[in-house]
């Protein structure tokens, strides 16, 4: 009588498993040529999604200055830009990121009463221009032209 094997098929020697090297070459290189396709417009993203936080940062500490006036019924002066401030008590400079920098085309009068001169302002990385903004007398909020 003939004795038949009850080794299961995964324990079997002839038994064809897994990837060949071929197959995951293929599939690496598919995956290459996605994160090529990918990345470039990833990093140009990100450098929008930068601006955009220096942008509602720079909104934010001006707010802040303004309640700071508000509060403490003391007229301030948002300085041009940080290199510009001097040693009045008044002054005030906002400091962005790392290689963020601003600049305004005049100092910005934040009154008592928390209303503001109008002014512009150029919002730089690194010396190059990201974009401008623009604010109209009395309101402190600045609204991004390009």
């Amino acid at each position: 009588m003939r004795r038949t094997s009850t080794t299961p098929l995964a324990f079997d020697v002839r038994s064809k498993g897994g990837f060949s090297i071929l197959e995951m070459l293929i599939v690496l290189a598919i995956m290459g040529l996605t994160a090529a396709l990918v990345f470039p417009q990833g990093d140009v993203l990100m450098d929008r999604v930068v601006a955009h936080a220096v942008f509602f940062d720079f909104q934010r500490q001006v707010a802040d200055l303004r309640r700071e006036a508000y509060r403490d019924e003391v007229p301030l002066v948002l300085y041009p830009s940080p290199a510009a401030a001097t040693s009045d008590p008044r002054g005030r400079v906002i400091a962005l990121r790392a290689d963020w920098s601003y600049r305004l085309d005049r100092p910005v009068l934040i009154s008592a009463g928390g209303t503001c001169s109008s002014a512009s302002a150029v919002i730089l990385d690194r010396n190059q221009k990201i974009m401008t903004l623009r604010t109209d007398q009395g309101d402190c909020r600045f609204i991004r032209l390009e």
